[in-house]
């Protein structure tokens, strides 16, 4: 995948989280990729919410003080553009 050049990955992102649901286990996996916007994180929420209405998930947000940005997993911009790791 080509990615344009001037593409600017953000400082904050926003993911979905899945906890353990082990009361008192502060235990949470990443399961999505990580979103340029809240609206696109709440739409993977929703999704995964429908896939496992059980799983106790939630949208977390995340900021880097990294210059320039970079993150362990990919991004996908507002725009729809998805930015791989590395």
């Amino acid at each position: 995948m080509n990615v344009p050049l001037a593409v600017v990955i953000p400082a904050d992102v926003f993911y979905v989280v899945q906890s353990s649901g082990v009361p008192g286990a502060r235990e949470h996996d990443v399961s999505s990729d990580l979103y340029e916007t809240h609206a696109q994180a709440n739409s993977e929420l929703v999704r995964l919410k429908g896939q496992n209405p059980a799983g106790a998930y939630d949208i977390w947000k995340s900021s880097t003080y990294v210059e320039p940005p970079a993150w362990l997993y990919s991004v996908v911009l507002a725009d729809g553009t998805v930015v791989p790791t590395g």
